[in-house]
């Protein structure tokens, strides 16, 4: 079905441009003749000059001169065209030489002003009418080292008269062809004038045009740098303006050395097959392969250097093969994107219309050129179309995905606001169980410490050894029942509770601590060691540095290793008006290496050796991270563990003053 549009669409397009101008009755010239008595400026307008007009090869004949050459030296050739054609069976000339060229015209009986519109030849020109000198490009010459080359193409006025007697001298030793090759016109002054001035506002529109589409895609890319596809768009179309520059009325000419000007022309149409087939990728990356970009790139590379390297003389060689190169690469990229699932290449429609366009254009070109079909040079409206359909394609692809993005962004805030409220209500949540947690905790601590009380009043009435033992044992099951109690309260207290600072004690803090376990048995057998340097007051939260010192402490008493002769606990101190370093190491029973990486996880027991709830760990990491300090362990099996935490100082917020000297 789309290929089907797209095949209507072409044959429209061409029907549109020669359906009504295959063949035009106009007067062509005929052995160096041109009969226009039956021509009507005002009705007819503006001819062509083309036809066969008189070739003098290798001679500069002087228009008084042609009376004194003898008729076989006259032969004839078609304009336009180049100068090596056949000329009735004789030798061909070369690319390079010099030519004289001449047309008699027989004028209409309308009298009034005329101009001859006098376009690019290879490549330099003189040109007289009746005599005398009109128009001159370059420097004619019949050698190399005098001629100069040249393009300026002008509209020339001449006098009205029955008969005009057109002649030309051509010399080319600086292109690889020579020849009249372009179309002499022949018109009122005002019609030829006009025409002159509609060919330059139609080519500086398109420039505009190519510009202004150049600018917009260049600043699409610099937004949004991820998609290439603008870029060699902008790209491209600054090329296209390039050669319009250098090739419709030569306008760069004005500015460039001759030379410059053919490799400018040159080099812009180039490098436009490379780009393009880059920009085709980029947008149907399912149509080419990134191969097939590279070795297009590779080889017009090649013919760049040449062009940059050689004289036009030489590196204009090259347009032939490169014509072939850029047929069969376009062909080729062509068969891909139409072999392509079409439904999956987002504006193949768009683009295939404006290559479409632009390809008839082309080949209406081509036809005009060689006088097989009378329509017009088309080829810059049909790149003006196609530029315009690739920015509408790229346009439109910008828009579906701004479309997209504004459908995501409409349903990412939808999810944001549910994501926010859900967050509310969890906080909520959170904030209710925590309490609930706190109070129901707080709470369970009553009956607990009322039940030790009550096994300490039965102790005193001197209970049997066996009554005895079945208090220790409940002794032993309430205070384990308590110290859970008790770090759940910790955990509720450390997530709720801002941070509390104030001055540390930390001699004060670690007696204290250890005054909660002088119960123990094995208390007195430790030895105990703390070493406490401080070069400025430490500010933070008691109550957490409480829990922490609590639970380090306890496992270092529990897990001691009873088989050891000396058993030890150490803490050592240093503080600064930055941190306080804290290291709490044993010799007890260690923990094994598989454990060591999990001892921080809620309710990760790495012994069965005491009775533990596996929180003392996890409580002392969360209430360290409370506090923006940090942990870690170290720890051998049978050798003893050690754990180096390091907390922030807050005595810079607080202002606190440093005292004089360390303890």
């Amino acid at each position: 079905m789309y290929r089907r549009l797209v095949l209507l669409a072409t044959l429209l397009i061409l029907v549109g441009l020669t359906g009504c101008s295959l063949f035009r009755d106009a007067p062509q010239a005929e052995q160096g003749h041109l009969d226009l008595t039956t021509w009507s400026w005002n009705s007819d307008g503006i001819i062509t000059l083309n036809g066969q007009w008189s070739f003098y090869w290798n001679q500069l004949v002087a228009p008084q001169s042609f009376q004194s050459l003898s008729p076989a030296s006259e032969k004839f050739i078609s304009v336009p065209n180049t100068w090596s054609q056949d000329l009735s069976n004789d030798t061909l000339p070369t690319g390079t030489g010099y030519a004289t060229y001449r047309l008699k015209i027989q004028m209409p009986p309308d009298s009034v002003p005329l101009s001859l519109r006098v376009n690019t030849a290879s490549t330099a020109m003189r040109v007289w009418v009746n005599g005398k000198p009109v128009y001159e490009v370059g420097k004619v010459a019949t050698s190399a080292s005098e001629a100069i080359p040249g393009f300026n193409p002008q509209v020339v006025p001449i006098p009205f008269a029955p008969t005009l007697d057109i002649v030309v001298h051509l010399s080319n030793y600086h292109y690889r062809k020579g020849g009249l090759w372009d179309t002499f016109q022949l018109g009122s002054h005002r019609m030829v004038a006009h025409h002159w001035i509609r060919d330059y506002v139609v080519t500086f529109f398109l420039i505009g045009s190519f510009i202004i589409i150049a600018l917009y895609h260049m600043i699409l890319y610099l937004y949004r740098q991820n998609d290439r596809s603008p870029l060699y768009f902008s790209i491209f179309c600054l090329l296209i303006v390039i050669r319009t520059l250098s090739t419709e009325l030569y306008i760069i000419a004005q500015f460039l050395p001759w030379a410059w000007v053919i490799k400018t022309e040159l080099l812009s149409f180039y490098l436009c097959v490379p780009v393009f087939a880059a920009f085709t990728f980029a947008i149907f990356p399912r149509a080419l392969p990134n191969s097939f970009v590279k070795a297009v790139t590779i080889l017009t590379g090649i013919f760049c250097i040449i062009v940059l390297v050689f004289p036009p003389l030489w590196s204009s060689h090259t347009v032939i093969p490169f014509e072939v190169f850029a047929i069969s690469a376009s062909l080729y990229g062509l068969y891909r994107v139409v072999k392509a699932p079409w439904r999956q290449l987002n504006g193949i429609i768009i683009f295939l219309l404006g290559l479409s366009c632009l390809l008839i254009t082309l080949v209406n070109d081509s036809l005009h050129a060689n006088n097989i079909i009378f329509t017009f040079f088309a080829a810059p409206v049909g790149m003006f179309f196609f530029l315009f359909s690739q920015s509408v394609l790229l346009s439109r692809r910008f828009s579906q995905t701004a479309n997209a993005l504004e459908e995501t962004n409409i349903q990412l805030e939808h999810k944001n606001q549910l994501i926010e409220e859900t967050n509310e209500e969890l906080s909520r949540l959170n904030h209710e169980m925590d309490a609930f947690v706190y109070r129901t905790s707080h709470d369970l601590r009553a009956p607990l410490t009322s039940l030790l009380g009550l096994i300490g009043l039965m102790r005193d009435e001197s209970p049997s050894p066996e009554n005895m033992a079945y208090l220790d044992l409940q002794e032993r099951s309430i205070h384990k029942l308590d110290s859970f109690v008790r770090e759940i309260l910790d955990y509720s207290r450390n997530s709720q509770l801002a941070i509390a600072p104030q001055t540390i004690d930390f001699s004060l803090l670690i007696e204290e601590t250890y005054a909660l376990y002088t119960h123990l048995s094995q208390y007195e057998n430790i030895d105990k060691h703390t070493e406490i340097n401080t070069s400025a007051v430490f500010i933070g939260d008691i109550k957490r540095l409480e829990v922490v010192f609590n639970n380090l402490i306890s496992n270092a008493l529990r897990y001691y290793n009873p088989y050891e002769e000396s058993p030890y606990i150490k803490i050592d101190i240093n503080v600064d008006e930055k941190q306080a370093l804290i290291q709490v190491q044993d010799n007890g029973l260690g923990i094994a290496s598989e454990h060591v990486d999990h001892i921080f996880e809620m309710f990760y027991r790495a012994s069965n050796h005491q009775d533990s709830s596996g929180l003392g760990l996890f409580l002392v990491k969360e209430t360290i991270a409370k506090m923006q300090g940090t942990i870690r362990v170290e720890s051998i099996v049978n050798k003893g563990t050690t754990f180096t935490i390091i907390l922030p100082n807050h005595s810079i917020e607080t202002g606190e003053v440093p005292p004089e000297s360390a303890t």
